[in-house]
């Protein structure tokens, strides 16, 4: 039993240093006055490579636009679930059964592999290399997946509490917005942080339908750093730090509403 105690421990140990020891790397490389490759502690530490990034126009629109493209497809994905996911879970109708098993594959389909054949859509219709084409298309990637977990939290809410609404007066409409959203809460606060980190670091969508260099958002400006013959790793350890930041202090403000979703999900 001990030996098995000492075995779980050491591999979990081994397995927390693989994911801490690049993090350290990160932090200690983006103090650096040099780039280095390998795990090095500098002579000094000095904050220049931040300077160089946040002083970078090009750098700090990137920021610009990522915030914009991930909220705009973040808010477009929740929206569009919301209404679907109530009908699903309260209102029975023909085909309701096959149109969830359709959204449930729609979860798992490779959705980029549309990429290619979406680029030449969108050039046909002008939508290629617009602001609003982007955050459309990260809008609709995540709509099935919002769908299915919204259904599923609408699915808790005991019916007792949507039929005391409707003798109140309320309408269905109504009876979403005051009761179900309200109760599924902390479900859409969660929704809203994973819609934001997946955009926030979806790579492919921007750089295949934006050219514009002041349309790139920051996970495509991120590539810059990699130049033919060198790679400017302090500089690019000080912009990734910078780049963990928005989703960082998107979890704290909703920091409550996740832990209410992870241990129940629906209040009342």
């Amino acid at each position: 039993m001990k030996i098995t105690k000492i075995l779980t421990y050491t591999v979990l140990t081994l397995l927390a240093a693989i994911f801490i020891v690049p993090f350290i790397w990160l932090i200690v490389e983006s103090f650096s006055p040099v780039s280095d490759l390998g795990f090095v502690i500098p002579s000094h530490f000095t904050l220049a490579p931040f300077y160089k990034v946040l002083t970078n126009h090009e750098f700090i629109n990137s920021i610009y636009e990522g915030l914009i493209q991930s909220f705009g497809g973040t808010l477009i994905s929740v929206m569009f679930s919301i209404g679907p996911a109530y009908i699903f879970s309260r209102k029975k109708f023909k085909l309701r059964l096959y149109l969830l098993l359709s959204i449930l594959f729609l979860t798992g389909f490779p959705v980029f592999s549309l990429l290619i054949p979406e680029y030449i859509f969108y050039i046909k219709i002008s939508l290629y290399n617009t602001l609003i084409g982007d955050i459309l298309f990260l809008g609709v990637l995540n709509v099935p997946i919002d769908i299915w977990i919204l259904k599923n939290s609408f699915d808790q809410i005991p019916q007792s509490i949507e039929r005391a609404a409707f003798m109140d007066g309320a309408s269905s409409i109504k009876s979403l917005f005051y009761v179900f959203l309200p109760l599924a809460l902390p479900i859409v606060s969660v929704l809203i942080i994973l819609n934001f980190v997946v955009n926030w670091g979806n790579f492919y969508v921007p750089f295949i339908l934006l050219s514009s260099n002041h349309l790139l958002p920051i996970a495509v400006e991120i590539y810059s750093f990699f130049g033919t013959f060198n790679v400017r790793y302090n500089e690019l350890a000080a912009f990734s730090i910078i780049y963990t930041i928005p989703a960082i202090i998107l979890y704290m403000f909703s920091q409550k509403y996740m832990i209410k979703a992870l241990s129940g999900g629906i209040k009342g």
